[in-house]
């Protein structure tokens, strides 16, 4: 039988709350570390976190509680991630992350940043369906799709998806849902003047 605390599944963000109420049950306070983790120098890991096997934490990293790295994972020196869930195999430069969800094999690039809190820090609405609705979240990343890569110096908008297997060129700016299988590039016109 269910009981209040199960949450549903029925949008993507759900599994920030499946995560932390998983996380509060069965790792208490501290993070729990898997087999042949390398951590290096001045990396911070804060408060309740999972970090599987064979993942690798660069210099002056910081990730902070609620964040889920599945196996193989690559987090940059000079990283921060907060309540991510980064499955299998994510690798990520210099950036931040914040309650984003990252599929199997993404690849991002340094200097990119995941938006994940509106200007006016009013709630979080994304397009499902076609239809914008509230996430009932007043902090929300990005959700990407597996084999997804991102190049250098991009911004990811709240609550947009980037479907699987996409490329997102560099210095683009995400303000809408990218569709799998889709290169998305922003356009910036070249001014050059002789001094």
């Amino acid at each position: 039988a269910l009981n209040n605390e199960t949450p549903s599944l029925k949008h993507p963000w759900d599994l920030f709350k499946v995560n932390k109420l998983l996380m509060d049950k069965y790792l208490g306070e501290k993070p729990q570390i898997g087999e042949n983790v390398k951590i290096y120098e001045n990396a911070v890991i804060k408060g309740t976190c999972y970090i599987g096997d064979n993942c690798v934490i660069g210099n002056n990293a910081l990730i902070r509680e609620y964040t889920n790295l599945e196996n193989n994972c690559v987090i940059g020196a000079n990283a921060e991630v907060t309540r991510c869930i980064f499955q299998e195999d994510v690798h990520t430069h210099a950036g931040y992350f914040g309650d984003s969800i990252f599929g199997k094999g993404c690849r991002v690039g340094a200097g990119t940043v995941t938006a994940n809190v509106r200007i006016d820090r009013g709630e979080i609405k994304s397009m499902v369906k076609g239809e914008k609705i509230g996430t009932g979240l007043d902090s929300l990343g990005v959700i990407m799709g597996e084999n997804s890569k991102v190049g250098i110096n991009c911004s990811l908008m709240p609550g947009k998806f980037i479907g699987s297997n996409c490329q997102i060129g560099p210095n683009s700016v995400v303000f809408e849902n990218i569709e799998d299988n889709t290169d998305f590039y922003t356009e910036f016109k070249v001014i050059k003047k002789s001094i």
